[in-house]
């Protein structure tokens, strides 16, 4: 059956791109792939990391539940404090804790990292009480760590927080408490060396994109690419209308080709994902007037081989419509990439895994 839409992984390269991300923070690593992924597909990425990895990091127990379902056998630690940590023991996974209440339902025999509050604000203990928590997770069971989480490492507050957790390395240690210790996410990674410690925890610069605020000194390899095959083809006249709400109308005779994707499916969708404030609101509409006017090109559009096919018309639910007049050779069935943020793209859709190395 040929499929209608589908992603491709290259798996060599996430494994290329873990190659660069170990070589150059000189410790272990924690490959993060939670999100399903970051949306190349939660087992392709574990199966690609796992032989060199440090663990793997997932947020939810239901992930770690999967990749143990599908034969993968690292390390995992779950990020965030599960309900039943009793269930995450017998999956042979990793707990972490941050409050009290947390540590009191550790199960013997649980490996469980502790996290601290430096600054993000959402988990952890407060710094005053580490060494107290270090402690009481250690006589329950295996302290494996002690971590926290930037909130902006590349950024003004990321020196501070690193200070920070870097006082409570030295409480630890003064303490006699030996476990290892980890902060750095991607950005960290690159913008605060000395951040690094025993493990750093990245996911961002494992998948060939660069963090907010950092740009990694090598070329990776983009491993992600979605593809539509194109369902229609037709010419339409000039003044003709094309999409709900008749809002785009051809200027001249359009050459237009319809494919089996839309705004479900994550195409071109933006993720709601900052506080509502005048200064972000502002930033929003600077975006669209830039597309509106000129000034930054749209990114609706699709690509066939390497031109440019911009959407006519509304993105529809499962369809959209593009023009391809200046485009030679496309017929029921082309293939057309697709570009998207791939954390957003359905993962219903299927990841196929290409290119292992």
């Amino acid at each position: 059956m040929d499929r209608s839409t589908w992603v491709e992984v290259d798996v060599s390269a996430l494994k290329h791109n873990f190659g660069l991300v170990s070589q150059h923070v000189g410790v272990s690593v924690c490959a993060v792939v939670k999100a399903n992924g970051y949306g190349h597909g939660l087992v392709i990425a574990a199966r690609a990391f796992a032989r060199d990895a440090a663990m793997l990091g997932v947020t939810r127990i239901e992930e770690a539940a999967t990749l143990r379902d599908a034969g993968v056998d690292a390390r995992i630690l779950i990020l965030a404090p599960v309900s039943d940590p009793g269930e995450a023991v017998k999956r042979d996974c990793e707990i972490s804790v941050g409050s009290a209440d947390q540590i009191a339902s550790v199960p013997s025999g649980a490996r469980a990292h502790l996290i601290v509050d430096t600054g993000m604000g959402r988990l952890g203990v407060p710094e005053t009480e580490i060494v107290e928590a270090a402690r009481a997770v250690g006589a329950r069971a295996t302290l494996a760590s002690v971590w926290t989480h930037f909130s902006d490492a590349a950024g003004r507050s990321g020196p501070g927080q690193l200070a920070r957790f870097e006082t409570v390395v030295r409480e630890l240690r003064a303490a006699g408490i030996p476990a290892p210790v980890h902060a750095s996410n991607s950005a960290a990674a690159l913008a605060l060396p000395r951040a690094r410690f025993d493990m750093v925890r990245v996911g961002t610069l494992l998948y060939g994109q660069n963090p907010p605020g950092g740009r990694a000194p090598w070329t990776p390899r983009d491993p992600f690419a979605w593809y539509a095959r194109v369902i229609a083809v037709r010419s339409i006249p000039p003044g003709a209308t094309v999409g709900y709400g008749s809002e785009w109308r051809a200027k001249r005779e359009t050459r237009v080709a319809t494919l089996p994707v839309g705004y479900v499916d994550g195409f071109l969708l933006e993720p709601a994902a900052r506080t509502e404030s005048v200064k972000e609101s502002a930033r929003a509409a600077a975006r669209v007037a830039a597309r509106a006017t000129g000034v930054r090109v749209s990114p609706r559009a699709v690509y066939v081989g390497d031109r440019r096919a911009p959407v006519v018309g509304r993105i529809g639910m499962q369809l959209v419509t593009v023009d391809v007049s200046g485009i030679p050779g496309v017929e029921e069935g082309s293939i057309a990439r697709v570009p998207a943020r791939r954390l957003l793209v359905d993962p219903s859709i299927e990841r196929i895994a290409i290119g292992d190395a």
